[in-house]
């Protein structure tokens, strides 16, 4: 009698089991994953490498340039970056483009302190659910003339204005327009 119970016990075990999978999904599937929210419910982790501002409507990759690839870009290099990323269809969209200073300067929160800029004492300002330590100082996709371009230092939230060659602690932040 005792192995008889035994048994109907595991079964029920299983049989709740099954049913809790079932209700709420494999834990490593991802399928009923919550997505993460900045605690002032502002940005949306998506869990594919991208961010998306609920401001704004524009999604933004988690990790700069920098981060992402591990180099410091100059203002050409970063289109090209961009146009790998398309390329590649990072998280599954081809429609990367460089950030205008307008668009950059939404991210720039100065009561906010994402981290230090790699290798500096810099403070990052903006919203910490992006990754951490990357760079300080982004590049848009704005010209200022034959020879600089525009960009936002995340110190101070300033535009920059610097040579296009400059890859001196520099990156950018790809960006789409959420269309989901």
């Amino acid at each position: 009698m005792t192995t008889l119970y035994s048994f109907k016990a595991a079964g029920l075990k299983f049989i709740t089991l099954t049913a809790l999978i079932c209700l709420l999904g494999m834990p490593s599937s991802g399928v009923f994953a919550l997505p993460l929210e900045s605690a002032d419910k502002r940005y949306i982790d998506n869990g594919d490498g991208t961010i998306t501002d609920t401001n704004t409507n524009l999604m933004w990759m988690k990790k700069d340039s920098y981060l992402h690839s591990g180099h410091w870009l100059s203002w050409s290099e970063v289109h090209d970056y961009v146009r790998q990323l398309n390329n590649e269809g990072f998280a599954q969209y081809i429609d990367w483009q460089l950030p205008t200073t307008k668009e950059l300067k939404t991210l720039y929160e100065p009561e906010k302190v994402n981290s230090s800029q790699a290798g500096k004492e810099m403070k990052i300002h903006a919203d910490p659910i992006f990754e951490k330590n990357g760079s300080g100082s982004l590049w848009s996709g704005e010209e200022n003339g034959r020879y600089n371009a525009f960009g936002v230092v995340f110190n101070t939230g300033a535009v920059f204005n610097s040579n296009k060659k400059s890859r001196s602690r520099k990156a950018t932040r790809a960006v789409r327009i959420n269309t989901n």
